[in-house]
């Protein structure tokens, strides 16, 4: 008697192991397509850059910015009413001073692309 709760226990097992069939073609396809999505909105966040996106703030902002070599820039950053110079490398960001006259965007942008044309 003791055997038999054992055995009953035992007997719906084999059941539970056969489970549906998987079609495997049609699982890595729907994985490919969920990979490829979120890969693609991913590359479309960082293309458009939301100021107010994830956590943005309106605060600080890049007035103006220019490549020195190829991990080297210099940036115009705004924060609040004040501008910052800072140079920024791969391996760390320092602060190169307070602009005593802040620069208008127009005046950032315009001054950045003559001075791209003296390069190239």
């Amino acid at each position: 008697m003791t055997m038999r709760p054992f055995v009953l226990l035992l007997w719906p097992a084999p059941l539970l192991a056969q489970g549906p069939e998987i079609r495997w073609d049609s699982w890595a396809l729907s994985s490919l397509l969920v990979i490829g999505l979120i890969l693609v909105l991913g590359w479309l966040l960082r293309k458009l850059r939301l100021p107010g996106a994830l956590g943005g703030s309106r605060q600080l902002r890049i007035v103006a910015s220019l490549a020195l070599g190829h991990r080297e820039r210099l940036l115009v950053v705004q924060v609040g009413e004040e501008q910052w110079l800072l140079g920024v490398s791969a391996q760390q960001i320092a602060s190169l001073g307070k602009l005593d006259k802040p620069l208008a965007p127009e005046q950032a942008g315009g001054l950045l692309r003559g001075r791209s044309h003296e390069q190239g």
